[in-house]
């Protein structure tokens, strides 16, 4: 995977080796990674306090090798191995969420809808911009006053829907958590 990914998703390793492992190229990626961390206000909750490693081994049935670290102001980011989530709060939760798809260039990028996790649910694939960037599947969801994007990384080989089952699974144990 490369770093244009890993910055979007902060899913591998600690995003501080992602910016400073990022390639010349990605400077703009880079500083969209930065003023994503960099959002003050965006949750009132701690994303760490909704997912554990264990409930990624669950979900995925491969142990993400690495303990959940918080990331961005106030910890509105939680970094699971090959899963992150991301918590937004408030009453524009979601529209903070977009902004954020925006800034990364995915916007247009098509979602499909489901039901059973809250309001304006839908699962997200992003097209990876190159060759070296490997497949990730969201699935974002609103509750309430918070809107939750969940990522995992997509095994070699595999296409990003496949990681659908282990979304729902895991968004299921994060939403019985929400306060």
């Amino acid at each position: 995977m490369n770093a244009d990914v890993r910055l979007f998703t902060f899913a591998t390793v600690p995003v501080v080796a992602c910016l400073a492992f990022a390639p010349v190229g990605a400077q703009s990626a880079r500083q969209q990674a930065e003023q994503e961390l960099a959002k003050k206000s965006v949750s009132t909750l701690q994303a760490c306090s909704l997912i554990t490693r264990a409930d990624v081994k669950k979900a995925t049935g491969q142990d993400p090798l690495v303990d959940p670290e918080s990331a961005g102001q106030g910890g509105w980011i939680c970094n699971v191995g090959t899963g992150e989530l991301k918590v937004y709060s408030g009453a524009n939760s979601w529209e903070s969420w977009e902004s954020t798809r925006k800034a990364f260039k995915k916007e247009k990028e098509p979602v499909t809808p489901v039901s059973g996790f809250g309001e304006r649910a839908y699962f997200f694939y992003p097209v990876p911009d190159n060759a070296y960037q490997g497949d990730v599947a969201f699935l974002v969801a609103k509750s309430g006053n918070h809107t939750l994007a969940l990522s995992l990384d997509a095994p070699t080989g595999k296409p990003a829907q496949s990681m659908r089952p282990a979304l729902e699974s895991l968004m299921k144990t994060i939403l019985s958590r929400l306060p």
